[in-house]
């Protein structure tokens, strides 16, 4: 007997259990707090797509934006409940948007570049050049498959959807990246001497002094700057810009540091003169961050003049200004202002208090009693008021 009530007793924890686990998952503060983080992921990685290539979906992901910000103040209010129905809301409508931004932008980007750049990829008859072009297509072909998968999973599933989706568009982000690395490979070895020369060039005016010194040089001025001695740079660095004269001497670390610079320059700048242009990469990596960016960015920048030269024979240029706006959203890079910091002033927070009073009056009427506020309730003082005009009316003759 004992047994027997010591078993219903823990089935019937069990099942309650699993049923207020089922009702109530918004009631837990770390499952709320979960999936607001995880929205929040979800929002911040669409705002870049968006800011970038669909600026008339302004409005759609204000609303989008807006309902995790106030699932954001509910939590914060501690209404767990009110915090996830809007991260629900707010994934069923950005589920809408992130299957838009696959399908009608990444997905057909990612199949434009290719096949823009694959008959000159194809012509060079470079193996890494075409290695690379094959890569892309692949992703592409695997961004489809993330696609298919989310818009034929469940219908109420919006995370996993959104998972999906953002896998897809990583995908097609790699597939671009691919095709304009290929497309740099592609190229004969002039050209990636004047697309090196024009990273090196880039990195001067931003302040990096690697490889400044062989910038825009003829060949025999190149061979003569990397012949040159540590001294000798030393004391023609000195004279032409008049170094250590004011605020000291430099440092032994400083020092150190120029001569190890000096060497690796030397040993970059020999291995692009014989076009090793692997062996140099390896080194230039090292004093150069966002590599693969900025050589592309190169790249664009030296085509794009090479274009401009030949403008009567070309009949079919590429618009390297557009694939830079690819670039830069490969790298998950903004091309504009940020559509979220241009909406973030204009959200509103919705007035939850004011609607549950509502809710709570409507009850309380319902039943028949409570108070009537706002329907012409009558309060202590009119019942006073109403008494006295009785009493005036009974005395008055």
């Amino acid at each position: 007997m004992k047994k027997d009530i010591i078993a219903r007793s823990a089935l019937l924890a069990l099942a309650l259990f699993f049923v207020s686990s089922r009702l109530f998952s918004y009631s837990d503060q770390t499952t709320t707090e979960r999936i607001l983080k995880e929205n929040k992921r979800f929002v911040e990685f669409i705002n870049i797509c968006v800011t970038n290539f669909a600026g008339d979906r302004k409005d759609d992901f204000k609303k989008i934006y807006e309902k995790h910000f106030n699932a954001d103040v509910a939590y914060l209010q501690s209404d767990y409940k009110r915090a996830y129905k809007r991260v629900y809301s707010s994934q069923g409508d950005m589920e809408k948007l992130y299957r838009d931004m696959v399908k009608n932008y990444y997905l057909e980007d990612s199949k434009t570049i290719l096949d823009r750049l694959a008959p000159g990829i194809i012509r060079s008859r470079n193996a890494r050049a075409r290695l690379y072009l094959t890569l892309g297509y692949r992703d592409r072909t695997v961004s489809w498959v993330h696609y298919t998968v989310g818009d034929a999973s469940s219908p109420k599933l919006f995370s996993y959807k959104l998972y999906k989706f953002v896998d897809a568009i990583k995908m097609a982000r790699r597939a671009k990246r691919y095709a304009f690395l290929a497309l740099f490979e592609s190229q004969t070895m002039e050209t990636k001497k004047k697309i090196y020369n024009q990273l090196c060039k880039s990195e001067r005016d931003m302040g990096n002094r690697f490889m400044n010194r062989f910038v825009d040089l003829n060949e025999q001025d190149y061979i003569n700057e990397m012949t040159k001695s540590y001294a000798e740079h030393q004391s023609a660095d000195a004279a032409g810009k008049k170094e250590g004269t004011a605020g000291g001497d430099r440092t032994f670390e400083m020092n150190v540091e120029r001569r190890v610079r000096f060497r690796s320059e030397i040993r970059a700048s020999r291995y692009l003169m014989n076009g090793e242009f692997d062996r140099a990469e390896d080194i230039m990596r090292q004093y150069i961050d966002d590599f693969n960016f900025k050589l592309i960015c190169a790249a664009f920048d030296v085509l794009a003049a090479a274009d401009k030269e030949g403008a009567a024979e070309k009949t079919d240029r590429v618009d390297y200004e557009k694939f830079k706006i690819h670039l830069m959203d490969n790298y998950s890079r903004f091309t504009k202002q940020s559509m979220m910091d241009g909406i973030i002033d204009i959200v509103t927070v919705e007035d939850d208090i004011a609607g549950k009073d509502e809710e709570e009056q409507g009850v309380d009427n319902s039943s028949g009693g409570g108070s009537n506020k706002g329907q012409g309730a009558v309060t202590p003082e009119k019942k006073d008021d109403k008494s006295q005009e009785k009493k005036e009316k009974n005395t008055s003759p």
